[in-house]
Formats: structure tokens, sequence, C-alpha cells
């Protein structure tokens, strides 16, 4: 679904454009964007579903199929970033390559294929990188959630400061391939899940909610998808996106038209890109339980994420003290 361009013009200073992509469980998605004296100006934002994830949580393995997948849409992206003129690339992998036992034979053939070099990152850095992304646009207390396909990462800061982070081994993609068997679910499989996710996020992160008032923010594929399903966007419009707010009211009601949906019924679903059809569910079952857990009755959806923080931090960062003899 996202595949949104911001500013397709090509900039002359082709010196100043850059990539950074980010491998998720479920989704590999590139940013292209300009360094415009120490300000970031998004170009273009893809993603592609390559699902690295597959199996990870049953075989410690990234399957075949997914290392095609990936090294495929890789292939793309660094054509579709020559056409940009893209000065240099930053790539990092999250949870799937985390847990793989071969990630290494992974990093390998693509050095070799591609010339391209990736980064595996810690769940803890994973998380600093999605705070950077939404301090450019929230700056009072957040607690911000990231709920990926393999992790979920809680991050908490004030006044543009990060003052503590956790990563959880609780994802859309994990949760699915571990409760959701049947098609669509029975009742015992959600009330499983439901129990075990609701257990394990008041064991990790009851203590770490804050006092209010803070604003509770979701990044990542989840929780825009849940937007645009509410919303009914049949293209991603990061406009509307973005700053929007999904009630618990809301989002209850979504889940009860996912859960009672076969797969193919739900890749139907106005807002929802079909290749998230069958794991958006638990998806939304884990965000369900952190507005349980934080008592919160609504959350507020940032469409800067990680891609966001990853460019600050590798490419704007480091040269702003460069700044002035540009």
């Amino acid at each position: 679904m996202k595949n949104e361009t911001e500013n397709t013009i090509k900039t002359e200073k082709s010196k100043d454009i850059f990539a950074v992509i980010d491998i998720g469980t479920n989704s590999t998605r590139m940013l292209i964007f300009r360094n415009d004296q120490g300000n970031l100006v998004r170009v273009n934002k893809s993603v592609r579903y390559t699902r690295m994830g597959q199996d990870v949580n049953r075989t410690g393995q990234l399957h075949p199929d997914a290392q095609k997948r990936n090294m495929d849409a890789l292939e793309e992206y660094k054509n579709i970033a020559a056409d940009y003129h893209v000065k240099s690339f930053y790539i990092f992998g999250t949870s799937a390559m985390r847990d793989a036992k071969n990630t290494q034979e992974f990093i390998d053939q693509v050095k070799e294929k591609l010339e391209l070099d990736i980064e595996v990152i810690s769940g803890e850095t994973e998380a600093e990188l999605g705070f950077m992304g939404v301090s450019q646009c929230f700056s009072e207390k957040i607690l911000i959630f990231d709920i990926g396909g393999g992790s979920t990462e809680f991050i908490l800061g004030e006044d543009n400061q990060l003052k503590k982070m956790i990563s959880l081994n609780l994802g859309c993609v994990r949760a699915t391939e571990e409760y959701l068997f049947s098609d669509p679910p029975t009742f015992q499989e959600l009330e499983r899940l439901n129990e075990d996710i609701y257990a394990e996020l008041v064991r990790k992160i009851r203590n770490f909610v804050p006092e209010r008032p803070y604003k509770l923010i979701g990044i990542g594929g989840t929780a825009t998808s849940l937007s645009t399903i509410k919303q009914g966007l049949k293209i991603y419009d990061s406009e509307k996106v973005h700053e929007s707010v999904i009630a618990r009211s809301e989002l209850e009601t979504i889940i009860d038209d996912l859960s009672e949906k076969t797969i193919a019924e739900r890749q139907s679903i106005a807002g929802l890109e079909a290749k998230r059809a069958d794991i958006i569910l638990a998806g939304a079952l884990i965000l369900l339980n952190i507005l349980k857990v934080t008592g919160e009755t609504s959350f507020i959806i940032c469409d800067y994420d990680n891609l966001e923080g990853a460019a600050y931090r590798h490419f704007i960062m480091e040269n702003i003290g460069n700044i002035g003899d540009q």
C-alpha cells in the first residue's frame, strides 16, 4: 500500500540524496530523502511485503523463499535509488534477522550480489531509531509503541529526550504463527492469544507506563494499517494517516469484523493491504491489549518511525557540524 512520493523532483544536488532500508519481519521498506541543511526532506517512501520472518519462530532459520523475496526487493530498491541518484545507503535488519541462525549467510549473499551492506540492530537500537523518528513530530511526554512482525518496542520520551525503552519478542507475524491456525480463527485460539499477550504485557510494561498526562503514539505497519482501515483509504495518504486517532471502541469494532472474516475476505477490506490480511488481526489484538494494560482509551498514529530515525542518525546528525562548510 505505502508507495508514496512526497517530492518526485530529482534534485541537482545528488550528493544530498540518501536511502535507508529497513528489512523487517513482515516488510522491507525504503526511504529516499534529501538532507536539506540538516533537515530531513522525504522524497520517496516504498514498501514491499517480503515476510522475512516466515517460519523463523519455528525453525530458527531464514526461509529460502523469504531470502529470495528480500534479495529481489533489495535489487529493485537499488535500481529505484539509482533513478534518484542516491549517494549512499544505510540498510538495517530487525527481529527476524536478529533471531535467525543463518542471517550472516544472507548478509554475505547480498554483499556479493548487490554490493550492499546490512547491519542487524538490537531491539534497543530499533527503539531508539523509532523515538528519533517520532521526536521530529512530537516534543511532549510520549509513550511510543511499535508493533512489528517479530517484536514490539516501547519507548518513553519527554522534551525530545529518550527516557527509557524496552523490546519484547512479541509481534504480529510471530503471534499469528504461534496462535492462529484456523481461518477464520476459533474463539479458543483468540482467547489463548489474548490471555498470553495480556499476561506478557502486564509482566513487562505495567511498571514502564508513565504517570499521566502523556500521549500514547503508535508507529509502524499495524498502527498505520488500522488507521487506513478506519478511514477506508484505498490509496495510502500520509497526511490523512499522520496524527490520526483511533479510539479503543473503534479498534474493538475493527477486531470484531476481522475475526469473523477469512483471510481471503479480509483482502477485500478497503484500506487493508492484501499481503497484510493474514497478520493484521494478531497485530490489532496486541494493540488492544496495550490499551488495556496502559488504561488508555485511544492512541495517535505517527507516520514517522525508525526509517526516519535511521535517516536522521546516520546521514543528518553526523553532518550537522559540517553544514556551514557546504
